[in-house]
């Protein structure tokens, strides 16, 4: 149960980098305490202890499972260490917010999934560019019959870690057991394309490796590259039409604040929408029109807001990206890896 002040009791495992984005989002609900942080490296997790008020901290996650006054876990590890770890804190009684990806195959989404479901926890993928983007609202115009029927979108995902323009890169970007490489680690689009027209019929795809082998910030000599960083899939929706979506992790170039957000473009019988990213969306509707920049309206919830709300209401469809909506991502990719090796359409199973 929540603390008596009805506030959720979270703990952090995993304060990389990315925790800190976590814990900027958990910073603005009043419904959260994050009462403990749990990292292999002692000096590291002080250091994020003492920038975020944590007060406790934990070198095993073990011993994080074990308090008493902890009611949910947001994973933020690896993609490897993933199903080990939210399968342990399911067997804990915790709620689970897991990092996208899921999991390193859907095989093993599907049994995170069942834990989850078989325990009764709140369970929450955490697809949050649906937020963090245009997209969320662009879905608003979608559902009010902006564009009508769809016939066609492009999403595109671009990010530089190339060594000379991003030397900072570490490692497990290009390793397949890290869960590496365009397509897996950019998820997300996957994600996307179910949000925006529903589940996804059938794939076709191919990979490219730019760089097969690259120094790293941790490994200056050299790593073999075995994951691609350039994508391209042509998908096609069982509600009718299709999708061309790449992914690149060689592509220069950034938005105003550093960083690199999707563009997104849906045509549709009535209409078509186009975002940048994060900043703009614009349309136009009906007559062969001029395109307009829209008011994109409030901003889509995070799924750091739904998971908590959740928990409280204790409430699963609360939660817009369950493990289930990790597991049917995780399904394209392993779609279209298939698709690379067989040089084939793959369909996908959606019954």
């Amino acid at each position: 149960m929540p603390s008596a002040a009805g506030k959720v009791r979270i703990g952090i495992i995993g304060v990389g980098g990315f925790a800190n984005t976590h814990m900027e989002q958990f910073s603005k609900l009043d419904n959260v305490e994050v009462v403990a942080a749990m990292r292999r490296n002692p000096e590291a997790l002080a250091g994020f202890q003492q920038k975020w008020n944590i007060p406790n901290g934990f070198t095993d996650h073990h011993e994080m499972l074990e308090m008493d006054d902890l009611d949910a876990v947001d994973v933020i590890t690896p993609t490897r260490s993933h199903k080990e770890l939210v399968l342990d804190a399911i067997a804990a009684g915790k709620h689970v917010l897991c990092d996208k990806p899921l999991a390193l195959t859907a095989a093993d989404c599907k049994e995170m999934l069942d834990a989850a479901e078989k325990a009764g926890v709140i369970h929450s993928t955490n697809f949050n560019q649906r937020g963090n983007t245009m997209v969320g609202c662009m879905k608003r115009f979608i559902d009010d019959d902006f564009v009508g029927r769809i016939y066609h979108a492009n999403l595109w995902w671009g990010m530089s870690h190339q060594y000379d323009a991003r030397p900072e890169t570490q490692t497990w970007r290009f390793r397949s057991e890290y869960g590496g490489g365009s397509v897996y680690e950019l998820i997300h689009v996957f994600d996307m394309l179910r949000f925006i027209n529903g589940e996804v019929k059938r794939v076709v795809a191919s990979f490219d490796t730019t760089n097969p082998h690259r120094p790293t910030s941790d490994n200056p000599e050299g790593v073999d590259v075995d994951v691609p960083d350039v994508s391209g899939l042509l998908c096609e929706w069982e509600n009718g039409g299709m999708a061309v979506v790449h992914t690149s992790f060689a592509s220069r170039g950034t938005d105003p604040d550093g960083k690199t957000s999707p563009r997104v473009e849906i045509s549709g019988e009535k209409g078509r929408l186009a975002t940048d990213g994060r900043y703009a969306l614009e349309g136009v509707t009906g007559p062969n029109d001029p395109v307009a920049q829209l008011d994109p309206g409030p901003i889509y919830p995070q799924p750091y807001e739904l998971f908590t709300d959740a928990i409280l209401a204790g409430d699963q469809s609360l939660i817009e990206t369950s493990f289930y909506d990790g597991m049917k991502a995780a399904e394209i990719v392993d779609a279209a890896y298939l698709s690379v090796a067989e040089s084939r359409w793959v369909d996908l199973n959606n019954g």
